[in-house]
């Protein structure tokens, strides 16, 4: 099966060459760098072997998607130079990075390290290419969790409250498959628009496809998958607005402090609730923790974009 998707990859890639001309040209610079047209097929290739949906785009869709991940790399790469030294032979080496490969390979369903990375050489990616994409990943992540750590606010009473109560219970709660699709605009004309826009893409193309063109989470780059959550894992806001969505339905969009988004329900189910109270209470911390620090990831990122030097040739 993976060979046949191997080859069906090639033949894809080979049709795709027409968009970049055999000339090397500069498209744009951002800051201090430079992306080509040679980049821009590079990414293309690096984000079509790692998303086999992405087959689906136009390669004017393709090209404009590979853009804007180059260019919010750059920009990410750039700011966290600002506060870290990073090494970045020395941390494709690291154990944190291997952790993140490994689990990253299993999502795209490699079992084992060689298996991937006879993949990844076929498609003309280096390994330690994708390496740095994670570090770069990580030090952002990181820099978002100094920057803000002092002001995230949980409300761990309401936590355990919550949990109070489905404990004396006893009772089954939703769980959802989800993907999402986030956007920052700021008037509500815009957020109008966008969402007109978005509505429009995810009926012509489907909501995968659509993540990948309009989604300024990290998640795009897989369709927009987050995977399973549990109703007790959700704010009120979020839970009201897809609890009532059948399997495949998406939801209105949702206003957040961290951007506006549509959710998609892939799947969903009811499932017993046997609480480790402990254990539960760790876990929904963290992950009200992440939420938070993904809310101000996205809202940062946005502020250090509007002031990056950015000239399209």
């Amino acid at each position: 099966m993976k060979k046949v998707l191997i080859y069906t990859l090639i033949i894809y890639l080979q049709s795709i060459v027409s968009v970049v001309s055999k000339e090397i040209k500069i498209l744009y610079k951002i800051n201090d760098s430079i992306i080509t047209n040679h980049d821009i097929f590079e990414e293309i290739n690096y984000l079509v072997s790692l998303n086999k949906n992405l087959m689906q785009l136009s390669n004017k869709q393709l090209s404009s998607n590979a853009e804007k991940s180059l260019i919010r790399e750059i920009i990410k790469k750039d700011e966290i130079s600002k506060f870290y030294e990073i090494n970045y032979n020395e941390e494709i080496k690291s154990e944190k990075i291997d952790s993140i490969v490994k689990n990253f390979r299993k999502t795209m369903g490699f079992e084992s390290n060689q298996e991937f990375e006879d993949y990844l050489k076929v498609k003309n990616i280096g390994i330690n290419d994708l390496k740095k994409k994670f570090i770069i990943e990580q030090f952002w992540n990181q820099l978002i969790f100094d920057k803000y750590r002092n002001l995230i606010k949980i409300d761990s009473n309401k936590i355990n409250s919550v949990l109070e109560k489905l404990i004396k219970s006893n009772s089954e709660i939703l769980s959802f498959n989800l993907s999402e699709i986030i956007f920052l605009e700021k008037s509500r004309s815009e957020i109008k628009k966008k969402s007109e826009e978005i509505i429009t893409s995810i009926q012509t193309i489907g909501f995968k496809d659509s993540a990948v063109i309009h989604s300024i989470s990290e998640s795009s780059k897989l369709g927009g998958e987050i995977g399973w959550i549990n109703q007790n894992q959700i704010s009120k806001k979020i839970f009201l607005a897809i609890k009532d969505l059948e399997i495949g339905e998406f939801s209105k969009p949702i206003i957040t402090a961290g951007g506006i988004i549509f959710l998609k329900v892939n799947n969903k189910k009811k499932i017993n609730v046997q609480v480790d109270k402990e254990e539960e209470m760790k876990r929904l911390i963290s992950f009200e923790r992440n939420r938070i620090l993904n809310e101000y990831s996205i809202i940062y990122y946005k502020e250090i974009e509007n002031k990056a030097y950015v000239e399209k040739f």
